[in-house]
């Protein structure tokens, strides 16, 4: 039998380990994955339920989920049972596992016959062992005694495993040394040892029901990683005033196996403030590296470790009975409007771990017009205490060469039933693709633009100019300042064959005096403290085909001498 075949095949078998129970051990729940919220930055809030079976009102639950702090909850259904404990241990199961190399597979066959093709010759005996390669002895340390005395001692980490290097094999009354690398196939007895014992470590949840017989409904849910989704949307326009909207959702799922469940699409901004820090019952840390890393995430937590006794003191003084029932949660997921999240829902979903799936959320006819708009910049000449900036001006940057461009943006009008969440938004006209970029977060009834393309067919330009200054009217700080008055203006011409509706916005430091053209001026809370204080100026203008306008505005700012 050639090993290089029987490796090939157990190389690309999966051996399950089998889950060795202990005849003292409760029966293991089985809870299915019946509903799972998910949120939009991979956590997600799981609820499993099943009918468990009990021994002395005990079960157990195998499979410990990766749980956040807090959020592992489980509760019995059947009306007068309530939890007693819960208890996560570890134990270990028996199994096998395949031979994965050449090396193992030889060493777990000593004694047998084998044939080896060793540098194109074939050499027929019986497998004697492995022999590893040699190991430098450790250098002696220096070690200094309390006496004073010098002496020396060798580290107290036990030397790397050396790996094997050699087969020894008896043949023909002789013992040979055949170095593995150059052992190019080898044939085994048919019944040749190909796996080995294992023993595997395992952890479990044992829990204990009051009030309950052989079985009890159980639930519990919890919040963990691994399971998110992404939306996107696809807007399709169908003449110059309606647009088809589509919202789609891909559910990204590494953390558990569902089959038939309720799936909860989270709009919203989720706070889970210990989202970071795995539960204790997930037993994947000790009690002393459970708090150095809590402790370093985030300092608000200490007051949590510090009141824990005082808090446990109310709490045993309250009734089992009058705590607040799980199942109320669970009832509460209903996909509908949640306090300041929204639930998009979606039954009977079934997906394997490692699997990804997408799905049409909703779809409908919304009303959109077409908007043109102008954010002016220029350079910081001045900041807001008055010192003069200097302009940090790149022709080549990306960014600069896409200044003061007019952008074509639709303003769509959200009249469906739900709330669009913020998301990528592909925009199509038949089957052609227009444009793609971010669609913010719009509730019911409100409206929202999309940036479409650069209007090319609409031209713009923009100056200031000085044109008054007081020279030394205040001084403060220990310097002299002048008042300089600055008039801006802003130039656009429409070469389109129809009329086009545009919105400018500028924001500028200093004190805006007036504005033309219906101008709207409001200064801005950003260093309200400063000298020159931010303020923001808008239009929304309306240019007819070949319609030019000029807008003016001005304004005052401080300037440090």
């Amino acid at each position: 039998m050639r090993i290089s075949k029987i490796l090939a095949v157990f190389l690309s078998i999966c051996l399950a380990v089998p889950l060795v129970v202990l005849p003292d051990e409760p029966p293991d729940a089985h809870l299915k994955t019946v509903a799972v919220a998910a949120f939009k930055n991979g956590l997600s809030f799981v609820i499993r339920q099943g009918d468990v079976q009990l021994e002395n009102s005990t079960g157990r639950i195998s499979a410990i989920p990766e749980a956040t702090l807090g959020t592992l909850w489980i509760a019995p259904n059947e009306p007068g049972t309530s939890l007693e404990e819960v208890i996560a241990y570890r134990y270990k199961v028996s199994g096998e596992r395949s031979l994965t190399s050449l090396a193992s597979v030889l060493l777990a066959n000593a004694g047998k016959t084998v044939t080896v093709n060793y540098n194109n010759k074939e050499f027929t005996g019986e497998i004697v062992g492995l022999r590893e390669s040699e190991m430098p002895a450790p250098e002696p340390q220096p070690l200094s005694f309390s006496e004073g005395q010098p002496g020396y001692s060798f580290s107290s980490n036990p030397p790397a495993h050396a790996a094997p290097e050699y087969l020894l094999l008896k043949s023909e009354g002789k013992l040979l040394a055949l170095h593995l690398s150059a052992i190019q196939e080898a044939y085994l007895p048919s019944d040749a040892v190909l796996q080995e014992k294992q023993e595997e470590e395992r952890r479990a949840m044992r829990f204990k029901i009051k009030g309950a017989g052989s079985h009890t409904g159980l639930t519990m849910g919890y919040l963990e990683h691994g399971l998110g989704w992404t939306p996107s949307y696809m807007i399709s326009l169908q003449d110059d005033n309606t647009a088809k909207i589509t919202m789609q959702a891909v559910l990204t799922d590494d953390a558990e196996d569902l089959n038939g469940a309720d799936v909860f699409f989270v709009v919203g901004v989720p706070n889970f403030s210990y989202s970071s820090t795995l539960s204790p019952m997930a037993m994947q840390e000790t009690l002393l590296q459970f708090m150095k890393d809590a402790e370093s995430r985030d300092a608000r937590r200490n007051s949590l470790y510090s009141n824990a006794i005082a808090g446990q003191l109310v709490a045993d003084e309250v009734s089992i009975a009058s705590a607040p029932s799980f199942a109320t949660t669970v009832a509460e997921l209903s996909g509908a409007p949640e306090e300041d999240l929204f639930l998009y829902t979606r039954s009977g979903v079934t997906l394997a771990r490692g699997e990804r799936a997408m799905f049409n959320v909703f779809s409908g006819d919304v009303s959109y017009e077409h908007i043109y708009e102008w954010e002016v910049q220029d350079q910081t000449r001045v900041d807001g205490f008055g010192n003069v900036v200097q302009p940090n001006y790149n022709a080549n940057s990306p960014d600069t060469a896409n200044v003061n461009n007019i952008w074509h943006c639709i303003r769509l009008k959200n009249s469906t039933k739900f709330p669009w969440t913020s998301a990528p938004a592909m925009v199509i006209s038949g089957t052609r693709p227009i444009s793609q970029d971010t669609l913010p977060y719009t509730p019911k009834a409100a409206g929202s633009d999309l940036k479409i393309t650069i209007a090319t067919d609409i031209r713009s330009t923009h100056e200031e100019r000085e044109i008054a200054r007081q020279q030394n009217v205040e001084r403060r700080r220990g310097y002299n300042y002048d008042l300089v008055t600055v008039e801006g203006t802003l130039k656009a011409k429409n070469y389109k064959s129809k009329e086009v509706r545009l919105k400018i916005g500028k924001t500028l430091r200093g004190e805006v005096e007036s504005q033309t053209d219906g101008g709207k001026a409001v200064k801005l809370g950003e260093a309200i403290q400063t000298d020159n204080p931010m303020s923001r100026l808008t239009w929304e203008i309306t240019l007819k085909p070949e319609e030019a306008r000029t807008i003016t505005y001005r304004y005052k700012i401080w300037v440090r001498v």
